[in-house]
């Protein structure tokens, strides 16, 4: 009695894995956890050392494709390397860095990009500067 529900479900499934049913999660999902993120980021950060605050990062001269989400991942390497030993929050900030660049790397896919860097910015306006960038890439996939 209990094999004909099974049954059916299983066959629900094959017929939904067949017709090509989502696997992944929409880009602007994946980019929304990126903005959350970065937002999160943004508000620990702004209980750093003053040192850490005049940090300057370089930002993309091209901010016109989803490519340029990989050279902004890129300068938060060094970010997660000095923060071990300028914040209280160091853990936390590391996950959220570490939770941005798998969602950067489920959009891009693991190919590198080779960056290109048009100006340097302190940490708060690199902030600003990469939540921008993805609010626009929102705009775009919608």
């Amino acid at each position: 009695m209990n094999t004909v529900p099974l049954l059916s479900c299983i066959a629900l499934t094959l017929v939904l894995a067949a017709n090509g049913a989502p696997t992944s999660r929409p880009p602007t999902t994946v980019l929304q956890f990126v903005l959350d993120d970065l937002t999160l980021l943004t508000e620990k950060l702004k209980n750093v050392s003053e040192r850490m605050k005049g940090y300057e990062l370089h930002i993309p001269s091209n901010t016109s494709s989803i490519e340029a989400l990989q050279c902004f991942t890129k300068e938060l390497k060094p970010v997660a390397g000095a923060l071990k030993y300028e914040s209280e929050d160091a853990q936390k900030i590391q996950e959220d860095i570490n939770n941005i660049n798998v969602n950067v790397n489920r959009l891009t896919g693991p190919e590198t990009t080779q960056c290109h860097y048009a100006s340097k910015k302190k940490i708060e306006g690199f902030f600003t500067e990469f939540i921008s960038f993805c609010q626009k890439l929102m705009g775009l996939t919608r």
